[in-house]
Parts: structure tokens; C-alpha cells; sequence
């Protein structure tokens, strides 16, 4: 199975009405998941986690209670390297979450958990499946990325993330910013799924979003969803499932 995760409804639209043999559920008396089909694979989709907290803990209720293989994070992100624009595709190679480096307590990696990495690596082998898929699009421009994420998305955190994001990653690396991806990295390294984060960049530091913008975003967004869709197919091929089994 194959778990989808959405922040607001525009995000997961696309996937909604591709589901085939759709079904809603309610989990955890409050949020809505659709269950179905997409070439055959078994799908789920969640959307309304808008912060990292949040998404970990009901995506762990999620890999508790099902048999997932991957989870895809997907949605809108902020562009901080100046070569990320508008309608850009950033896939991530890592997530980083930089909530705990305002922590005042030492020897804390992530959510709060001492000793526990800040960082988690995206398998190569499903950031390869993915690149490839949307790589077939036209017109189209897909970054690898570092994603930094917080739940605190004030314009002051957004900008101590510009100005000090090299105390995260390396210097030539590519970075966007997210609220929640942090804590699907989390649940998934937690219960051993893979996972990755695939977002269309919407905004950025330096440049602010227009209705001309906005147009191109929301095409990017079925863009990207139609590469995420032959992805899922490519994942039933059982040379891929072994692949995936082997880097697990």
C-alpha cells in the first residue's frame, strides 16, 4: 500500500479523483482518509496535516494499522536557493527538521527524542523512480533537494532559515522550507517505510506570488501528479518491490 499526504484539499485533488473503487474512512474520530485503487496498488490518502506533530502522529496510527510500502509526501513548499522559482518540482534527497536547533536542551536530534538524527536520507532507488517519471513531462524543472522543515513558518523564521541554513547542510546544497515533512520523515524512519517529499514550489524568499504565478503552480501540481501516478505503477513491478526491500 501506498500512503499519500496532503497539507489543504488542493493538494491531494488530484489523487482523489484518480482513485479507483474510492472509499472514505474516518481515523481517529477526526480525520477523513480515501482508500482505492490506482493501477491496481492499493492507495491511501490523507490530507488537512499541516504540521509536522501533527503528521507524525496520525500517519503512525496509519503504518500501525496498515501494510504501507511508501509514503509520498506531497503539496507546496517555499524556494530558498536562488536557482528554485516558481513551478519548480522539489524532490527531496533529505529532510532536516530545524525546530530543535532553537531547543535549549543539548543532546536532542528530533522531535524531542535525545540521540535521535534530525536528518533523514530519501532512498536513492525511490528518488530515482520518481525522477525518472517526471523527468517525461514537458516542460517541466525538478530539483533535488534539502528540505527544512518547521512548524513555525513566520516570515522571521523563514528568514533566520535563509540566513542560516548552512548550520543544516552543506553550502551547494538546494533548499526549500515545509511544515510537516519532518514529522512524516519521522513516523517513517520510526517503522522502517520509505518516503519521500515531492512539492511544487509556490513561493519563495526573494519573490512573492502572483495570480500568473499561482495558474502556473496549480498546473505544476497535475504536472507532478501524473508523474507520481506512473511512479505507483512502476512500484508494483516486482524488480522494483525487491529493490525497495533491498534498501530497506
Amino acid at each position: 500500500m501506498i500512503v499519500i499526504v496532503g497539507d489543504t484539499h488542493d493538494d491531494v485533488l488530484y489523487y482523489e479523483t484518480v482513485l479507483a473503487n474510492r472509499k472514505d474512512h474516518i481515523i481517529l474520530n477526526r480525520f477523513r482518509i480515501y482508500t482505492g485503487t490506482i493501477f491496481s496498488q492499493q492507495v491511501i490518502v490523507i490530507r488537512d496535516m499541516s504540521t509536522s506533530t501533527l503528521a507524525s502522529s496520525v500517519l503512525m496510527h496509519i503504518l500501525d494499522n496498515y501494510d504501507v510500502d511508501l509514503v509520498i509526501s506531497v503539496g507546496k513548499c517555499i524556494g530558498v536557493s536562488e536557482q528554485l522559482k516558481h513551478g519548480d518540482i522539489a524532490l527531496s534527497s533529505n529532510v532536516i527538521d530545524v525546530n530543535v536547533d532553537l531547543s535549549i536542551f543539548r543532546d536532542v536530534g528530533m522531535a524531542q527524542i535525545p540521540g535521535f538524527s534530525r536528518e533523514f536520507l530519501v532512498q536513492d532507488d525511490i528518488f530515482g523512480y520518481l525522477a525518472e517519471n517526471i523527468d517525461k513531462r514537458p516542460n517541466i524543472d525538478y530539483f533535488r533537494t534539502t528540505y527544512l522543515s518547521t512548524d513555525n513558518m513566520s516570515v522571521e523564521m523563514v528568514e533566520f532559515l535563509k540566513k542560516n541554513k548552512n548550520m543544516f547542510a552543506k553550502n551547494d546544497e538546494k533548499f526549500v522550507i515545509d511544515h510537516n515533512s519532518a514529522g512524516i520523515a519521522l513516523a517513517c524512519n520510526l517503522k522502517d517505510v520509505p518516503f519521500i517529499v515531492a512539492k511544487v514550489i509556490e513561493t519563495g524568499i526573494d519573490y512573492n506570488q502572483n495570480l500568473k504565478t499561482y495558474s502556473k503552480v496549480l498546473g505544476r501540481y497535475i504536472d507532478l501528479g501524473k508523474g507520481i501516478i506512473s511512479t505507483i505503477n512502476d512500484i508494483g513491478r516486482s524488480d522494483i518491490l525487491e529493490g525497495v526491500e533491498d534498501e530497506r
